[in-house]
């Protein structure tokens, strides 16, 4: 697929990975609407990216905001080719340490708001040729593990949704992908980027964060495509994972 003038709707994209695929699309000519709840940083990369790129503040946890998005979506875009789903938390914490809020906002940002955007904007991307509904899941919505159970609750849910959906749509547009993405170097879960790098540089796996969304712009661009398409640091070179 050629991306040059395609209309694509990053929702997350102030995050570490989303930025850094918004600026890998940016150089593929598409034209970008940037989706977050941090103003300061996506009136950052609308300043850098010019006129081929726009911008809506939207926290996926304000269930108004998200409506409004939704409206200004539709109403001033009938050609979206392609919607990403990047966003997401990360809560890692044992179960008596959680509470409903932790529950709370790990499915609305992890689950609902990938549904919430799907379905709405499905109109738009049914009529759009060869669209392509992108979605980042995590290794975590397959392998269960200790201290993490909302969030793996919450990525196991999203794998069910796009693989279902992969099969809802499977003879028709948009198609759905889901990326089984591994740990990446970004400000998630509460590790910072520097502490990250030094755990990469003893060893522990983590992807470099310009490889992903090199890798990502790589898998939007090719029509054969897999449904789900997996990738795990250790896979690639990038270190050693344990299960925690």
């Amino acid at each position: 697929m050629n991306l040059k003038n395609k209309t694509i709707v990053i929702v997350g994209a102030s995050g570490g990975i989303g930025s850094s695929l918004a600026e890998k699309l940016y150089l593929q000519e598409a034209k970008l609407i940037l989706v977050s709840k941090s103003q300061d940083k996506l009136t950052v990369l609308v300043k850098r990216f010019g006129e081929n790129c726009t911008y809506i503040r939207c926290d996926l946890t304000n269930k108004d905001q998200v409506e409004k998005t939704i409206k200004e979506l539709k109403e001033k875009n009938a050609d979206i080719s392609i919607l990403i789903n990047v966003a997401g938390v990360g809560i890692y914490k044992n179960i008596e340490d959680s509470n409903e809020e932790d529950w709370d906002n790990s499915f609305n940002i992890n689950v609902k708001g990938p549904f919430v955007f799907i379905r709405n904007l499905l109109p738009i991307l049914k009529k759009t040729p060869n669209s392509v509904v992108l979605n980042i899941g995590s290794g975590a919505g397959t392998i269960p593990m200790k201290g993490r159970s909302i969030y793996c609750a919450s990525k196991f849910a999203l794998r069910g949704l796009i693989l279902s959906l992969a099969e809802e749509y499977k003879d028709i547009a948009p198609k759905f992908c889901l990326i089984t993405l591994g740990s990446t170097i970004t400000n998630f879960a509460g590790m910072s980027v520097e502490e990250k790098k030094r755990e990469h540089a003893k060893g522990r796996a983590y992807f470099p964060v310009e490889w992903v969304s090199n890798k990502l712009v790589e898998i939007i661009k090719d029509d054969n495509r897999e449904v789900e398409i997996t990738l795990f640091p250790g896979d690639y070179g990038f270190g050693e994972w344990k299960k925690p």
